[in-house]
């Protein structure tokens, strides 16, 4: 017998209901999800084998997401199988085969996001994990031959290699487009080259996407040489304005599709490691932090919105109060302070003492937003692409910064960010889901 099944857990663990999970989520577009895993269960009672194969399967996936997180991979912490069913979103079974005796199936495991971040730090665990991104990207594999680029015209060798790519245990999903006449619309073979910002949030929002990966290859009119290899020219872009550009080598050797499939799995694999490089963050429970931010110009508090949700390391942002030189904010993030200062240092955000902390004393001033907890911490914008280079240094030995003297008259509070990384005016953002940036302001201070 085969069947596909697809189950979530509700309630107490280990209650299973029947309900199929929205059909826009798959396997391969989430990255806490883990598919394939193959399960083979000897006994005597159909019922109770059954039991012990998605059990069985549930710490397998465990063990598969823990080193798809964690860099460097090793053991994941020791949990017994109620722990694990905990962290269990659902779970969906590809195909199974039943007798009197043996049960032999595929089982897709979907793990709840914030339950594995929660045990990523526990005993045994790790310090740091990778931080996927909350949506797949959109890969458009562009090849150019004979002065021509060709995305959507032609079904090309190089695009069916994607169409054809079977799901991975991969960190940064991807979607390949149908090719239908609203991608053509949306984005051409021209403005992937070119980076056109325009295109690309149109072909990320038709697909729900967090940004867009163009993966271009020359090639001659009559197809890839597997004798001389292959050149793909890899460009991740993210809706926040972040974009990485990468080079992978393809070896010759075998035929023309084999290269063809070796060279779509090296651009998933390099798309991985260049994620891991810049979305390590800390494991461990969260804390609160309460900061300033200066406001300095009409933009800055948008600006600062935007580039804290591509900060990874933090879950939550509440604004407190606001006035028409600083607004003072709750962040909830995960790790300690100097961490968080690294994560926000990519960003090109600033993470300092404030002066009057740093001397002790609490800060205060005329118009402070009183009787609110004084804050410790104050986050300054910098320069694009000023604050890579001061990604290393260390929170707590930064220099003070001198605490802003603010206005009496306060603004009406900010739109709350949307859920989901979005950015102010709808800028789509890469962000860890669940996250909350932005809730409603506090009670305000007179």
């Amino acid at each position: 017998m085969s069947t596909a099944l697809a189950l979530t857990m509700t309630g107490p663990a280990g209650a299973q209901t029947g309900s199929l999970p929205p059909a826009a989520v798959s396997s391969a577009a989430d990255p806490f999800a883990v598919s394939g895993v193959k399960v083979d269960i000897s006994g005597s009672n159909p019922t109770t084998i059954r039991d012990q194969a998605i059990r069985e399967a549930q710490a397998k996936a465990w063990t598969e997401l823990y080193g798809r997180l964690v860099p460097g991979g090793g053991n994941p912490p020791r949990l017994s199988d109620s722990q694990i069913a905990r962290m269990v979103q659902g779970f969906e079974i590809d195909e199974e085969k039943v007798s009197a005796s043996r049960y032999v199936g595929s089982i897709t495991v979907r793990f709840r996001p914030n339950a594995v971040r929660d045990a990523l730090g526990q005993s045994g665990g790790t310090a740091q994990y990778v931080e996927p991104p909350s949506r797949p990207f959109v890969i458009l594999p562009v090849t150019q031959t004979d002065g021509r680029t060709i995305l959507w015209q032609d079904r090309t060798p190089w695009r069916a290699a994607w169409e054809a790519r079977q799901p991975a245990a991969s960190l940064v999903p991807l979607v390949v487009p149908d090719g239908e006449l609203s991608d053509a619309q949306a984005i051409s073979g021209e403005d992937a080259i070119a980076g056109n910002t325009d295109a690309m949030a149109r072909i990320a929002q038709a697909y729900k996407a967090g940004g867009v990966v163009v993966a271009r290859m020359d090639m001659p009119a009559n197809g890839p040489d597997p004798a001389r290899g292959l050149t793909v020219d890899v460009t991740r872009y993210g809706l926040n304005g972040t974009r990485d550009n990468q080079t992978v080598q393809v070896k010759g050797g075998g035929n023309a599709d084999d290269m063809l499939n070796r060279a779509v799995a090296a651009v998933g694999t390099q798309l991985d490691e260049s994620w891991r490089r810049e979305h390590t963050t800390a494991a461990g429970p969260e804390q609160n932090t309460i900061v300033r931010v200066p406001l300095t110009a009409v933009n800055d508090w948008v600006e600062t919105r935007k580039r804290l949700s591509a900060v990874n390391a933090v879950s939550r942002s509440s604004v407190l109060s606001i006035s028409r030189s600083e607004a003072l904010v709750m962040l909830t993030y995960r790790g300690d302070p100097d961490q968080l200062a690294q994560a926000l240092a990519r960003q090109d955000l600033a993470f300092a003492r404030t002066a009057a902390s740093a001397a002790g004393t609490p800060p205060t001033y005329p118009g402070a937003p009183v009787p609110v907890q004084s804050a410790d911490w104050q986050l300054t914008l910098l320069p694009r692409g000023s604050g890579a280079a001061s990604a290393g240094a260390v929170a707590g030995t930064a220099s003070p910064v001198a605490s802003p003297v603010a206005s009496p008259t306060t603004l009406a509070p900010s739109a709350p960010m949307e859920s989901g990384g979005m950015g102010a005016a709808g800028t789509s953002t890469m962000g860890a889901p669940p996250r909350n940036l932005g809730t409603l302001p506090a009670k305000s201070v007179p």
